[in-house]
């Protein structure tokens, strides 16, 4: 079968997210971190395995695809099973080079921190962009292009204060412009041809592949790429119109909406013991909740469950021994050490670490 043969982009993000897994986990967290689960486990694995620009890299990801990817990578022979997980084979460490060195990850590409943000922002613009394209040429009759009834009110809202919509328009193609000037000529042709104006519709990423005798899921890559870079840059405060466009999103941290609620109870100084008793949940929920609140809040303090010498043993041993698994960790320290104080210190290690 033809999709047993070829190699796609994402069958290399699959064998770099196992890669960098290390056989710590199984091949499903590969697949809800693709989808961007909003679990503890996964929110915690994308950092403490360096996995955060794949977090919800791709919400369409189904266990089909992570099968056939799977299957595909072992008959080349560039990933191998051991007990229930995978590891990545000599040859398929080579080929994960060559691939990167080849085809290297968009440098914007950041699903934990833009991925959602992007596609709001995708859905504003491009429609923004096509009312504004109609206008111009005198048109009325079209059909949206983003049907979201909250996208289309947004675009009607934006209208409504900016009233010279023909200056409006040349500002918006002035920043498009200087923004598309610095990156790839490639990555600025996959945005402007997915873009639907009065003369023609938007190509899909196939037809962009084919068009570019490109991989479709490099193209995928490359044109959410552009968009997080749009976000970067209006967070930099260097694109106004950008700026306007997701002023009114939230960026906070990726935060279960169930931590919200344990880290409000830390903060009225209750302990691990007492918040479970509270909220009726097991003592080791908490305890991810606490070590989702290490990754994601800064201010957020850890040593009142892992002193900072606790950490900087824990710390010696992870690095003595190459690997996050606790297992091993935990058998090598010459002190106790609970399994949550040991993920909390690497956690905080990964971090540090960038």
């Amino acid at each position: 079968m033809l999709w047993r043969m070829t190699l796609h982009y994402l069958d290399v993000m699959l064998m770099d997210s196992v890669y960098k897994l290390n056989g710590e986990r199984s091949i499903s967290a590969v697949y809800h971190l693709f989808k961007g689960k909003k679990s503890s486990q996964t929110i915690q694995d994308a950092s403490l395995f360096q996995l955060s620009k794949y977090f919800g890299c791709y919400p369409g990801f189904t266990r089909d695809q992570l099968n056939r990817s799977t299957i595909k990578l072992d008959e080349k022979h560039y990933i191998k099973k051991t007990g229930e997980t995978f590891i990545v084979t000599d040859a398929g460490q080579q080929m994960l080079n060559q691939h990167f060195s080849e085809k290297p990850m968009p440098a914007y590409f950041h699903g934990a921190k833009y991925h959602d943000k992007a596609k709001v922002l995708w859905m504003r613009l491009s429609l923004l962009v096509q009312v504004l394209s109609h206008h111009l040429a005198g048109s009325h009759q079209y059909v949206p292009i983003q049907r979201d009834v909250s996208v289309q009110s947004w675009t009607k809202s934006f209208l409504k204060q900016h009233h010279e919509k023909n200056m409006l328009s040349e500002e918006l193609h002035h920043e498009l412009e200087k923004l598309l000037s610095r990156i790839s000529d490639q990555e600025a042709l996959i945005f402007v041809y997915s873009l639907t104006s009065n003369e023609r519709i938007g190509r899909t990423y196939q037809q962009m592949a084919e068009w570019l005798k490109e991989d479709v899921w490099y193209v995928y890559l490359l044109f959410w790429n552009v968009l997080h870079y749009f976000i970067h840059a209006a967070q930099k405060g260097e694109a106004q119109l950008m700026q306007k466009l997701v002023g009114d999103l939230e960026f906070k941290r990726v935060l279960t909406t169930s931590t919200h609620k344990t880290l409000e109870l830390v903060q009225k100084g209750f302990d691990i013991d007492q918040i479970a008793h509270i909220r009726s949940l097991k003592k080791a929920t908490i305890e991810d909740h606490i070590v989702e609140l290490s990754i994601h809040e800064p201010s957020f303090s850890i040593e009142p469950y892992v002193s900072e010498e606790q950490q900087q043993a824990i710390h010696a041993v992870a690095r003595e021994l190459q690997t996050n698994k606790m297992k091993l960790i935990k058998e090598k320290l010459e002190h106790p050490f609970t399994y949550f104080q040991i993920r909390l210190a690497l956690t905080r290690m990964v971090k540090a670490n960038g």
